[in-house]
């Protein structure tokens, strides 16, 4: 029996090429956008979780309230691991470990003229591959980091530094703040792409504590903020909350100036829940998944629109089998069997188009993604789990439909009322069109918050800036490099931060006017010649021989004035941070000196004398505005001479302001661009589905349009007639649509601090985009039946 409807089904999808083709394609291209959205949902799901004791694991973090702000601490002191574990009974071990905050520069020592700049440099305690569950290719867990020096590499640093040959035993030189030769004493497998505790590098954490730059490092000589990451190992995972209450009740007896709140994370949580930097993975697994289901929603409504519509061309032969004596649960069987072939042959085609497109998709994201996650038998679950659902959704309603005909009525051939669903496709219509609409209007919108982004003025200039990273090995030789660089002729003007524009700054503490009263102020350290540099604009300029670079001086912005509590003209009054007390020399006007997702806080500006001696150690960057009709690319190439005039040893680069302001937004501009493809997919299977609906409908209707045309409707007429029921239908779905996406994106406007008014044009735009596809889509078979000739269609009946 199931061979026999296996035939009847591959015999329907041969003579019926056209609406097999739809259906097939239509159904494939949803399972694939469906597919890869599971396949990056399934990935961001599972971190970290592959560890055998992950359920044990947990990170130690802590809040801490100075006054009236909260700092959320994600790193603990180096002495904070043994003395957790000394007085929490529950805790069955610890792991520190440092992920070293900027690049480094790597090399062989057999070949030093060769470097790299590398990343993902970790320091850590000996039983690193003991206490995670990462392999080692080769070297022993309990031996590999247990003295100082001694580093683990991964296998593509294996290849990259040592080739073919076991590095296993040679020494590799790594440059943090000054340059030590490690010895190779294991090998690890490539790090999975779904953990939060990334690494190329696993160095020992003794060979930190045996350099010059180790107190650093150290912090406090209790449990306190730090350095490392701490990572507390559970007997048991209930112990969690007891372990928080054992480490509160200690900060409590503490005397200290601030009140600190410890928590404790799953391992399994970092990643989603705990990540304080980008967060635009929280943002994609509310919104992809929706769109997988909405997409894959659309295709299975082709796909059962089409299969009821030609449920007339099937009437008769039910009608047989149910004389013939077949039931119809046989008959349902029999279109499920048909609707799992149809589903089978999409999901084949789907996959190979999922595999086709993953690498836009995951390069999109900026994600990667290993082949062994890929084959994974979670991920082979779920795909075949897709496989049935899709298999039971799509043919549910067909089936119902199908074996529900009266065989007396069918054999006689009036099918058309209880062959009914015209609601439904109606129904169904609408909906496809209604989320084509949807989309289109979210993606404009989207499109033009990331434009006003791009555009807004912020307060400074950053046009032509070039930003350059300078490492402690320029050192004393700072001065005589910015000088050498600000001599150049395509230069105009040569500043300098501490910091990169949108890479941070520290934080000062002001009094403010209760004793409990604690004022946050972000605070950048700059030269005195940032200021021109970045064209920030005076609010108060500062009084004529006034030195700015005096010690306790500082520069604010006007958000600042407020917030400390000072005069509308506050140049000379003075702020106080604990004995510190700064002078007030000038203000600037306010400037985004971080996310235009965040309303400008406050800021101030702390103008150092001597940069090399300031920050000569430590590093620093240099900020270069270039002239304009300057040759780029010739100007960076002289910068870059001059800096290996002073440093040799560290690989020269540099990022354009411009390029990271924008970079701030690479969650939304990933997110733009997912949706538009997703919107193109949409409109796709929606012209599909109309399509083949369409073409159904018209075909219908032949003895209607012969007989208007015999009494003499033009081809103008006929083709309005056919065309405005679908009409009806996609101006409803932009109805419906409508308020449903302004909805959606009044919500996610209210993310960003600086945001645009949701034009009345983006509707009418989608609206017009709708109605437009329809047209163009309905017309090929609306023109096609109005130059039909009408005695064909009149003498087929």
């Amino acid at each position: 029996m199931f061979k026999n409807y296996l035939k009847i089904a591959f015999r329907n999808l041969q003579k019926q090429k056209l609406y097999s083709l739809i259906n097939i394609t239509g159904l494939a291209v949803g399972l694939a956008v469906c597919m890869m959205i599971m396949l990056y949902v399934t990935h961001e799901m599972t971190y970290d979780r592959f560890h055998t004791n992950a359920k044990r694991i947990y990170k130690l973090q802590a809040n801490v309230k100075i006054g009236g702000n909260t700092m959320n601490l994600n790193y603990m002191s180096y002495a904070s691991g043994p003395l957790v574990k000394q007085s929490q009974p529950a805790v069955d071990g610890y792991m520190r470990t440092l992920n070293y905050y900027k690049p480094i520069v790597v090399s062989n020592p057999l070949t030093p003229e060769t470097k790299y700049i590398e990343q993902k440099v970790v320091f850590a305690d000996p039983d690193f591959f003991n206490f995670f569950t990462f392999k080692l290719a080769s070297g022993n867990a309990k031996d590999v980091l247990s003295k100082p020096f001694s580093v683990v590499i991964s296998k593509d640093i294996a290849k990259k530094y040592f080739g073919d040959a076991n590095p296993v035993g040679k020494t590799i030189r790594l440059k943090t703040d000054s340059a030590y030769t490690y010895q190779v004493t294991g090998v690890a497998e490539n790090a999975p792409s779904n953990t939060s505790v990334e690494y190329n590098f696993v160095a020992s954490a003794s060979s930190l504590m045996a350099t010059k730059e180790a107190k650093k490092y150290m912090g406090e000589q209790r449990i306190a903020s730090g350095s490392f990451n701490l990572f507390l190992l559970l007997k048991d995972a209930a112990d969690t909350a007891k372990t928080r209450k054992g480490l509160q009740q200690m900060a409590d007896k503490e005397k200290s100036d601030f009140e600190t709140h410890y928590k404790l994370s799953s391992i399994g949580s970092l990643h989603l829940e705990n990540n304080w930097g980008d967060s635009s993975n929280l943002k994609y697994l509310k919104i992809f998944p929706l769109v997988a289901i909405l997409i894959l929603l659309l295709a299975l409504v082709n796909y059962m629109s089409l299969t009821t519509a030609r449920a007339t061309l099937r009437a008769k032969e039910v009608g047989v089998r149910k004389v013939s004596g077949a039931s119809r649960k046989t008959i349902a069987a029999q279109f499920y069997v048909e609707s799992g072939l149809f589903t089978f042959l999409s999901f084949i085609l789907g996959y190979l188009l999922c595999y086709a497109f993953k690498p836009w998709f995951l390069n999109v994201l900026q994600l990667k993604i290993d082949n062994s996650f890929l084959y994974s038998p979670l991920v082979l679950l779920l795909l075949f789990g897709l496989l049935l659902i899709t298999a039971l959704i799509s043919g549910i309603y067909p089936s119902v439909v199908l074996s529900a005909f009266k065989p007396v009525i069918t054999l006689k051939g009036k099918t058309s009322k209880q062959a009914g669903g015209t609601v439904v496709r109606k129904v169904f219509t609408t909906l496809q069109f209604g989320i084509a609409v949807g989309l289109i209007i979210c993606g404009v919108i989207i499109d033009r918050q990331l434009y006003y982004l791009r555009h807004a003025d912020t307060g400074l200039n950053r046009e032509n800036v070039v930003m350059i990273p300078v490492g402690s090995s320029i050192g004393q030789n700072y001065q005589a490099f910015n000088k050498d660089v600000q001599a150049l002729a395509g230069i105009s003007n040569v500043g300098t931060s501490h910091y990169a524009m949108y890479g941070g700054y520290d934080m000062l503490f002001m009094d403010g006017k209760t004793k409990d009263e604690s004022i946050a102020l972000p605070s950048l350290s700059v030269d005195n010649k940032f200021i021109a540099t970045l064209g920030l604009e005076w609010k108060f300029a500062p009084t004529p021989n006034k030195q700015l670079t005096d010690k306790y001086t500082v520069v604010i912005n006007e958000t600042a004035i407020k917030d400390l509590h000072l005069p509308a003209n506050p140049v000379g009054s003075f702020i106080k941070n604990g004995s510190n007390r700064y002078e007030v020399a000038g203000v600037v006007k306010n400037f985004n000196f971080s996310s235009m997702e965040s309303a400008i806080g406050p800021l101030g500006l702390l103008i150092a004398s001597d940069t090399a001696s300031a920050w000569g150690r430590v590093g620093c960057n240099l900020f270069a505005r270039i002239k304009p009709h300057t040759n780029v690319p010739s100007i960076i190439e002289s910068i870059q001479n001059i800096y290996k005039k002073y440093d040799q040893d560290t690989p020269f680069s540099y990022t354009f302001m411009d390029d990271a302001f924008d970079k701030q937004y690479k969650a939304e501009d990933r997110l733009a661009s997912i949706f538009g493809t997703f919107t193109y997919i949409t409109i796709i299977l929606a012209m599909l589905g109309l399509f083949g609906l369409a073409a159904f409908t018209i075909e219908q209707r032949n003895k209607e349009i012969g007989i208007r045309k015999i009494l003499g409707a033009s081809m103008a007429t006929i083709t309005t007639i056919l065309s405005t029921d679908f009409l009806k239908l996609i101006l409803l779905s932009v109805i419906i649509a409508s308020p449903v996406a302004w909805y959606a994106m009044h919500n996610w406007l209210q993310n960003f601090a600086y945001r645009i008014s949701i034009p009345v044009w983006v509707f009418l735009f989608a609206g017009a985009m709708a109605l437009l596809t329809a047209v163009l889509t309905i017309s090929y078979h609306a023109v096609k039946a109005a130059l039909a000739n009408p005695v064909k269609s009149l003498r087929s009946e």
